[in-house]
């Protein structure tokens, strides 16, 4: 099927030069790209939330990627108190 998109000057040239160094055509390099688009849109719509709400207190817990201490809550409130 043939469509036709428009693409701004500047961005069609870096895409054409990516399709070259890439030994590909443009055609193909947007197909790629839009997968990919839609490969990630699809992994953020099937992954966990980021916060949940305990049942027992109501309040809002959140993933990090490493436990938060109290001093890492007094340092945040610190810097906060500075900003302002």
């Amino acid at each position: 099927m043939r469509t036709t998109i428009d693409i701004p000057d500047r961005e069609h040239a870096l895409y054409t030069s990516l399709a070259y160094a890439q030994r590909t055509s443009l055609s193909k390099l947007l197909l790629d790209f839009a997968r990919r688009g839609l490969e990630s849109a699809s992994r953020v719509a099937n992954a966990a939330p980021a916060h949940r709400v305990d049942p027992q207190t109501g309040l809002g817990v959140f993933r990090s990627g490493r436990p938060v201490t109290l001093a890492d809550v007094k340092a945040f409130e610190d810097d906060a108190r500075e900003a302002s």
